[in-house]
């Protein structure tokens, strides 16, 4: 049988896996609506649309993948250490499941609502630089952009409650 318990090298590894995977991962997400704010105070919708577009590469390739690493990692650290001893952590340890839960609402929030919105709002800045200057007034995509950068901004504020509360639960096991 392989357990992992925790005086081992490779518990220890994963523990560092997951740490450093929610740093990497969760971390970044903090870096895209900052860099989002900046872009709008330039007033540049060249700007704007490259920055777009960098964050939405970046979230692809420095967010999503540590993200998920975060909820594997999570899962064998409790499967190995429910394995490893019984009355070590398992999922029906409340914290667990508290942390198990809240990141599963994170996933969906973000796959069904965040993303779609944030590509959509990608989608509309290209629009705008596609086509012509405008005339006598902002271009139409402006006011969708608006409503969708608000959607955004709480969408986001969410998840990175989530966060913070997934961490608090982590962190100190209120539940214990």
């Amino acid at each position: 049988m392989f357990a992992v318990i925790p005086s081992d090298n490779l518990y220890q590894l994963l523990v560092f896996l997951h740490i450093g995977a929610a740093i990497v991962g969760f971390g970044s997400t903090f870096v895209w609506p900052f860099l989002a704010a900046r872009a709008r105070q330039s007033g540049d919708p060249a700007v704007m649309l490259q920055v777009s577009r960098i964050s939405m590469d970046g979230g692809r390739t420095l967010t999503e993948g540590p993200i998920y690493a975060v909820g594997v990692t999570g899962l064998i650290l409790v499967i190995f250490g429910a394995t490893a001893d019984p009355s070590y952590w398992s999922f029906s340890d409340t914290w667990v499941s508290i942390a198990m839960t809240l990141y599963i609402a994170g996933l969906v929030l973000s796959l069904a609502f965040h993303q779609p919105n944030l590509k959509r709002m990608l989608a509309l800045q290209e629009e705008m630089a596609a086509g012509p200057p405008p005339q006598g007034g902002p271009p139409p995509q402006v006011a969708e952009l608006q409503v969708r950068g608000k959607k955004a901004a709480m969408f986001g504020g969410i998840l990175h409650l989530i966060f913070v509360l997934v961490l608090l639960d982590m962190v100190f096991k209120p539940w214990m």
